[in-house]
This record gives structure tokens, C-alpha cells and sequence, in this order.
């Protein structure tokens, strides 16, 4: 154990170093057989601090530029990853990586438990949505009770504990049918089954309007607006999804279309069976196949292998990303938790992000999952997220 270290990292810290002690902090730091002790003081310093102790901008600047001018020799040089020699990095490297990564929280315990305060208001999605029968009346079905709901015509409205709002036929027929819509809010989400035993899952700020009962039609049809996953039940009537953008007609198949109107694009993914996709635009048909993906954009109608795990990861409780922009991502994250993005002037809206996190998480974590890659910070004002470099 080097006796020095612990003085002269509380020294660091709190931005009373000298220079005589500045360089010999920059050559312990610089040495591998400090890393493990190094590591541990921080975790304890990180631990129990209750200070507004940060390293600072300049500190930042001063470690990260010593860390790029300590260069290995030429012979230790290999690739080069985004203009920096990818062994140039020295052990000091590490250990400013493991300083911004952990000295985030270190900055201000203060300032975290306000954000997290302020994150605590802000839930997770869940099941939320109303529903506007045929004849104007509307049923919230987050708080009306489990059980039959209404019977119109001869069709059942019935909402299950589990949190799934079934339409059957009570005697076999309808003798009318009439147009219902189940609607869910930013926040919301849903689980309908249709008289014919389709079922189908609806995302937050989405609606799907639909008949009562398909008795006697050409085609079972319904419309979307937002995003829904189907599981077809297999007839001999064709199911027809109309959006505002296109027509996907199957005979029974699991697929999803996401059809938001905030998106430069329409997508319907396949995961079995097949489907006829139209442009209302311009008329262009494309058959997909299972693992599939058809995109709208721009009138333009293409086909393309399908990220199955991605496209459908909301219904499986996650958000998984894979090099998608940070727009992209917050627009997600505003329709789940209900909340309004605003972008300061330099917010790298364009930069990309991978990885995955439950839907069910505190928002303050999937945004933490995001500031830890150094890209980008937010802040928590109500229920507004502010978004900056």
C-alpha cells in the first residue's frame, strides 16, 4: 500500500493540491500497481461522503490531458479507434474512466437526492385506458371494476383481473355492430381481445378503433394509430389494419407496427405467418416473411431483415436499444413515463446509444444509464426532463 495516496487523493479532490503534490498524485495515478488501491478509495470515498465534493471541470481537463500526453512507446502502438492509438492509453487511463464514471454520484449527494426526489413522481407505465363505445360513452379501465362492463347488441364487454378487456358474443351472434375505440394515454398500455379471439396489445398513445363483432363482413378491419402487436386468430376472413400511412392485410399471424405519428417511418415487423403491406400513398405492395420488417418512409416502401428482440421489446417489459439516437430514445421514454422533453441548445440529439432496462425502472435510473456514458445529462423540473451535453 503506498502511505501517500489516500492524502493526496482527499488533497485532489478537494483542489488543495500543490504542484509538487499534483505531480506525484499523476505518478501514482500513472502507476498499475496503485489501480486496486486507488479503486478502493474511491468506492469508500463515494460511500461515505455526505460534502458537495466534485472533481471539477478543470481537474478533468488537467487529468484527461496528462493521460493523452503520457504516450507508450511506438512499438506498444497498435490500431487506431477514432483518431487515438487504441494502446496508447496508459494505467492512468483506467483510473480516469473510473473517476468519471464513479465521481458522478460523488459530485453532490445533495443534488442526487433532489433528482431522485423529483424521479420518484415520475412512475412507470401500466395498465391505463379508456374506452369509447358505439354509442359516446366512455369507460376508464383503470378504475372501473373487474367484470362485465357492458353487453351491446349481444356482445360482452368484459374486463379480466389480469388486466385484459375481452369482447365475446353472448348467444353465438350480434344483431348490430358498432364502432368502439380503447385508447391509452402517455404512460399506458393494454391488452384487448376481439370478438374473433384476436388479441391484441396496445403501446402508450395509441388507439385502435374496431367493430363489436365481424358477423357478416368481408374482412375483419380495424385502425391504428401508435403501436400494437397482433396475434391473429386463423379464419377464412382476411384481418385488415388500416393506419393512416398504409394497409396490412393476413389470415392469421404475430406482428407488430409501430405507427407513430412523431416517426419518420411506419413499421410492421413479422414474427410468423406472412403479410400483405400497401402504401396508400402510392399503392406499392410488398409480402413479408417471417423475420421481416416492411418500412414506410417517405412513400417509399422497403423490406429489410427485421430486429425481432427490438422492434418488439416493449411488450416484453424493456427498452433495448441498439445504436439509436438519443431522439429516438427520449421519445420512448416521454410516451412510457408520461413526461415532456425539452432539449437545451447543445443536446446531442443526434448521438447514438445502445444497450437495455426494464420499462419498469424509476426513470432517474434510465437516465443515469444514459449519463454514465459522458454524452449527455438531464435534469428533472416536475414532470418535464431537460436534456443537455
Amino acid at each position: 500500500m503506498n502511505q501517500k495516496l489516500p492524502y493526496l487523493l482527499n488533497q485532489y479532490l478537494n483542489d488543495q493540491c500543490s504542484a509538487a503534490e499534483l505531480a506525484e498524485f499523476y505518478v501514482l495515478v500513472d502507476d498499475p500497481a496503485n489501480n486496486m488501491e486507488l479503486s478502493d478509495l474511491l468506492d469508500d470515498a463515494i460511500n461515505t461522503s455526505t460534502d458537495e465534493k466534485q472533481l471539477t471541470a478543470v481537474q478533468e481537463t488537467e487529468l484527461l490531458q496528462y493521460i493523452f500526453d503520457h504516450r507508450e512507446s511506438p512499438l506498444q502502438r497498435s490500431k487506431s479507434v477514432r483518431g487515438w492509438d487504441y494502446r496508447s492509453w496508459s494505467a492512468a487511463a483506467v483510473i480516469f474512466l473510473t473517476l468519471c464514471a464513479g465521481l458522478y454520484y460523488f459530485k453532490s449527494n445533495r443534488v442526487e437526492q433532489l433528482r431522485e426526489q423529483a424521479a420518484a413522481a415520475i412512475s412507470p407505465g401500466g395498465n391505463k385506458a379508456t374506452l369509447t363505445l358505439a354509442d359516446g360513452k366512455v369507460i376508464s379501465l383503470q378504475t372501473a371494476p373487474n367484470g362485465q362492463l357492458a353487453e351491446v347488441s349481444g356482445v360482452k364487454i368484459t374486463k379480466t383481473k389480469n388486466g385484459e378487456l375481452v369482447y365475446s358474443l353472448s348467444d353465438g351472434t350480434a344483431a348490430t355492430t358498432g364502432e368502439n375505440t380503447i385508447s391509452t394515454p402517455q404512460g399506458g398500455q393494454y391488452l384487448l381481445s376481439l370478438p374473433d379471439g384476436t388479441k391484441v396489445w396496445l403501446n402508450s398513445a395509441s388507439a385502435l378503433k374496431f367493430p363489436t363483432a365481424f358477423s357478416g363482413t368481408r374482412e375483419r378491419k380495424v385502425t391504428l394509430s401508435g403501436e400494437a402487436y397482433f396475434e391473429v386468430a386463423k379464419l377464412k376472413t382476411p384481418f385488415v389494419v388500416t393506419t393512416d400511412k398504409q394497409r396490412v392485410e393476413v389470415l392469421g399471424t404475430h406482428f407488430n407496427i409501430n405507427a407513430y405519428l412523431d416517426e419518420q417511418q411506419t413499421k410492421t415487423t413479422l414474427l410468423e405467418g406472412s403479410v400483405r403491406v400497401s402504401s396508400l400513398t402510392t399503392g406499392n405492395v410488398v409480402m413479408l416473411s417471417p423475420g421481416e420488417e416492411a418500412m414506410l418512409k417517405a412513400n417509399r416502401l422497403d423490406v429489410q431483415k427485421a430486429d425481432i428482440e427490438r422492434n418488439t421489446d416493449w411488450k416484453n417489459g424493456i427498452f433495448m436499444f441498439k445504436n439509436e439516437s438519443l431522439e429516438g430514445i427520449m421519445r420512448k421514454i416521454a410516451r412510457w413515463y408520461n413526461v415532456e422533453i425539452v432539449y437545451e441548445q447543445y443536446a446531442p440529439r443526434k448521438e447514438t446509444f445502445s444497450g437495455i432496462v426494464s420499462r419498469y425502472d424509476n426513470v432517474n435510473k434510465v437516465l443515469r444509464r444514459l449519463e454514465l456514458t459522458g454524452a449527455v445529462s438531464f435534469k428533472i423540473q416536475g414532470r418535464k426532463i431537460i436534456v443537455s451535453k
